[in-house]
């Protein structure tokens, strides 16, 4: 699990457009993300973060914990990106 954690979150700090920090820890891929209109780009954010992990990594084995926070810590959100069936 920690490999493909490692390699997803190598992927999205080369593929993502957002404006955000992006590291691995304690089982989680974490966005920090700061300059945006949290409730807003949410949904945004999500997309384009299941897009580039099923682009790269179709066939993985494991289930992803995503964790977006803003960066002033006003908010956060988890997802679960499951792995293909």
């Amino acid at each position: 699990m920690k490999k493909l954690r490692s390699k997803v979150v190598k992927v999205l700090r080369k593929e993502f457009t957002f404006k955000c920090t992006i590291s691995a820890r304690m089982n989680q891929v974490i966005l920090y993300v700061s300059d945006i209109d949290f409730e807003q780009h949410l949904g945004m954010l999500l997309q384009q973060t299941q897009q580039i992990i099923d682009k790269h990594f179709p066939q993985r084995e494991e289930n992803l914990l995503l964790v977006i926070r803003a960066t002033d810590g006003s908010n956060q959100n988890r997802f679960k990106i499951w792995k293909p069936a």
